[in-house]
């Protein structure tokens, strides 16, 4: 929700995009539609539009380079001189670069697109909704995988001296590390499924009992970055994901009355859905207790999981778990990608210490899926 008093709010579907290769780590090729071009043709152009549009532009050249190169301090300009304004960000790049080190894990290529969702124009103010996609290419051991990401940010932008800076920048609607105090607290649905049902081709499965891992699999690659028409998708989307993928492999559905029990969902009209289905810590209790129909079995680290297995984080280290992922293949060092939603992922590394919601008290907890 965009809680400036807006002078003028605007929306736009256009993008810019830019790609870079490991042999041509300097040279970032940008593509620009008309809305993005430094001069406009008909009607003129409002003052200072192109400024900060020039500048979102420059901004997430530079991420992309940095990520290439590794040289994150080019990003400083781009920030208010107060630390607090980059701190977070700074962290989140540290600990990602560390973790490739750690991996072995060289970037070959990126390719990103950047899509102006909304913003709101105040006198020395901008507040931007962008949608960010992302696609590394990534080698270890003489092996290569793409890995994929699709986020919306937040950035408040500052003007000074004919100047914009980034006084404030967070992922919207990312990998929740905030505690939600009652079961009760339902998601709200945020999209109906409809305009992907125009270009994507329904699917739908019904549990068999047992469980297909290449199946759920499937799924999870089929709809990392968009949502099955026959399901509703929520704010929050982690685990109806999750549980979509597990139904996919075969798992039936523990059909109530009664949202707290069960593991289940009801769609089409007067849809309703069990906590088990929607909730990521009350999946976790469920796949935690052994029981159908996943009858999953606890592992001691993620070296144990493979393709089709269930990760739950609990970002806050506080023992309630805010987010789900499945397994959907093993690196060359034999550790988890995973897929995801909400903060939609492909081919992740399963540690997660690259996302906004990471914190130092983060436990995980691995789950084998065995099916009834």
């Amino acid at each position: 929700m965009l809680t400036l008093l807006p002078k003028k709010l605007s929306a736009c579907s256009d993008s810019f995009s830019f790609s870079s290769e490991c042999s041509t780590s300097d040279i970032f090729f940008i593509e620009m539609n008309s809305s993005w071009a430094l001069s406009q043709s008909g009607g003129g152009k409002e003052e200072g539009k192109v400024e900060w549009r020039e500048f979102i532009q420059q901004y997430f050249q530079a991420v992309h380079q940095s990520s290439m190169d590794g040289k994150y301090e080019r990003l400083l300009p781009f920030y208010c001189t107060e630390e607090s304004c980059i701190q977070d960000e700074w962290n989140r790049l540290n600990r990602e670069k560390r973790r490739a080190e750690e991996r072995g894990v060289k970037l070959l290529a990126v390719q990103g697109q950047v899509t102006p969702m909304c913003w709101v124009d105040t006198d020395a103010t901008m507040e931007i909704t962008v949608q960010w996609q992302e696609n590394k290419t990534l080698g270890i051991k003489q092996t290569k995988y793409k890995e994929a990401n699709k986020r919306l940010f937040q950035l408040q932008l500052l003007k000074t001296n004919e100047k914009w800076s980034i006084i404030g920048a967070r992922e919207s609607n990312g990998d929740q590390k905030l505690v939600v105090e009652e079961e009760e607290e339902e998601p709200i649905i945020v999209v109906s499924g409809v305009e992907d049902a125009i270009d994507q081709p329904m699917l739908i499965v019904l549990g068999e009992g047992g469980y297909n891992a290449a199946n759920a699999v499937a799924y999870a690659e089929r709809y990392w970055n968009t949502t099955n028409p026959v399901y509703p998708r929520f704010t929050d989307d982690c685990t109806n994901f999750i549980s979509q993928c597990l139904h996919a492999g075969g798992i039936p559905m523990l059909m109530s009355k009664e949202m707290g029990k069960g593991w289940w969902i009801r769609t089409g009209k007067g849809a309703s859905w069990s906590y088990s289905w929607t909730v990521a810590h009350s999946l976790y209790l469920l796949l935690k207790s052994g029981g159908a129909p996943m009858r999953a079995v606890t592992k001691s680290s993620a070296a144990e999981l493979v393709p089709g297995d269930i990760i739950c984080y609990d970002f806050n280290g506080d023992g309630r778990f805010q987010h789900n992922t499945i397994v959907v293949a093993k690196d060359a060092n034999q550790m988890p990608l995973v897929n995801a939603h909400t903060t939609d992922s492909s081919m992740r590394y399963w540690a997660y210490e690259d996302s906004t919601a990471y914190t130092p008290n983060m436990r995980y907890a691995f789950f084998h899926i065995r099916g009834v």
